[in-house]
């Protein structure tokens, strides 16, 4: 039992990183258009093929065939700025040294594929993407003070979407997708194999808490299968309204854990192999809404995501299984924006948002030190011809500081073998997007 014991321990905080799959990192930067006015009105604006990933029931509203590609750079940054962390009590509850000032964001560019078709003068319309909605690479030195919580987190996702929509009436348009969603995780943080020795009594042979650090990584894929809805109403001329509903997505991660520097006495212990990992990613309600007046068109959105859906995460692992609890909550993502059309070549646009983080303060990891965010952000549309379009938006977001404040209980707890850690970030991100539309 006590090996069982240190065995999970050790794997542990790798299985603990599966909040990473979505909270702050869900890519909500799926077009450059959109992205300008901060995704206000995303579920209603149904004005380039970007309306896919948001409300397929927006490329009704688009006619002829029409392809766009996007590119996306995330900048964010997170840098740990300070922290104290100690041992478990059992293991004498001495400082654990390691060095801060690392940013453990790294930067990213996220690229997204369109196109759509009017399907004759049928009413009907048929589409298909490549997006990529959930993504993270964070990673901390192995001389961190968060080393025991968290070393490199990386997940990437691609998805493929298969669209129709149908114009019921020349108000009314309903949409829908079906989405494949191809992930791929990979996850490490050090083992303190120096305090396991300890624990287990071998601390007359040199394992001392601290004194003998190896790592441990956790790498599978999955496959999952999801869907999308979406309707799109015009009350009049100059009004939309969408709402769009995208499902949950059940994974189940298919890899190994590998254990790397474990030494000799302890290595019959930790010999690695097959794994598995379940998780849900939660699904997701936008209401938006566009109204034009003149050359300005004012834009509004909210948006509910369902992360309390994410409550345990289960595992399987080499000699046994494991439950981990963990807390988050529902979150609401609001934004105000608006667009100018300058002439018929130029429109300009901006906007405003508030998104909820759904990690509370008592539960904030290393591997996401997420807090609310505030976004400002600003955009331009060019169409030097008329079956061109060329858009670019640049975002800031202001992040709220989070503090890391996460303690070892002993025995039983997730948190065994990894210490009292309190840490400090600085936080925020810049983001600039390009995307171009031909309509054929």
């Amino acid at each position: 039992m006590r090996a069982r014991l240190a065995v999970f321990a050790a794997l542990a905080p790798s299985l603990a990183a599966g909040p990473a799959l979505g909270a702050g990192f869900f890519l909500k930067e799926q077009s450059a258009k959109y992205e300008g006015a901060a995704f206000a009105g995303a579920a209603a604006r149904a004005d380039d093929p970007s309306t896919l990933f948001f409300n397929p029931a927006g490329m009704a509203d688009l006619p002829g065939i029409q392809v766009q590609i996007d590119g996306t750079f995330i900048g964010p940054q997170a840098t740990l700025t300070s922290g104290t962390a100690t041992h478990n009590a059992l293991l004498g509850g001495s400082p654990i040294t390691g060095t801060t000032g690392q940013d453990a964001a790294f930067n990213a560019v996220v690229p997204d594929f369109y196109i759509t078709a009017a399907l004759g003068n049928s009413g009907w319309h048929a589409g298909f993407s490549v997006t990529s909605p959930f993504g993270l690479t964070t990673k901390y030195g192995s001389t961190s003070i968060v080393r025991y919580y968290a070393l490199t987190s990386t997940l990437r996702t691609e998805d493929y979407a298969a669209s129709l929509a149908y114009q019921v009436m020349p108000q009314l348009s309903l949409g829908g997708s079906v989405i494949v969603e191809d992930a791929q995780a990979s996850l490490s943080s050090a083992v303190d194999f120096g305090g396991i020795g300890a624990l287990h009594g071998l601390a007359p042979f040199g394992f001392l808490p601290g004194s003998a650090d190896g790592t441990s990584t956790l790498a599978g894929n999955s496959v999952a299968l999801g869907y999308q809805l979406g309707v799109l109403w015009q009350p009049d001329p100059a009004t939309h309204i969408g709402l769009s509903y995208r499902s949950a997505f059940f994974h189940t991660f298919r890899g190994n854990v590998t254990f790397q520097n474990v030494p000799a006495l302890l290595a019959p212990a930790f010999p690695g192999g097959p794994t598995s990992l379940d998780l849900a990613e939660p699904d997701m309600i936008g209401l938006g809404g566009s109204h034009r007046i003149g050359r300005w068109t004012l834009l509004a959105e909210l948006d509910w995501t369902h992360w309390g859906r994410f409550h345990t995460l289960f595992a399987a692992y080499p000699g046994g299984t494991t439950t981990l609890s963990e807390h988050w909550h529902d979150t609401w993502t609001a934004s105000l924006g608006a667009e100018y059309r300058v002439d018929s070549q130029w429109t300009l646009r901006g906007g405003l948002a508030f998104d909820q983080t759904p990690v509370s303060s008592t539960y904030v990891t290393p591997r996401i030190p997420d807090g609310d965010r505030y976004w400002l952000a600003v955009g331009a549309t060019w169409k030097p011809l008329p079956r061109l379009a060329l858009s670019a938006a640049y975002v800031h977001i202001l992040v709220d500081s989070n503090p890391v404040n996460l303690s070892d209980a002993g025995p039983g707890s997730e948190n065994f073998l990894r210490g009292n850690l309190s840490a400090s970030y600085s936080s925020s991100i810049n983001i600039a997007a390009l995307s171009a539309t031909y309509a054929f």
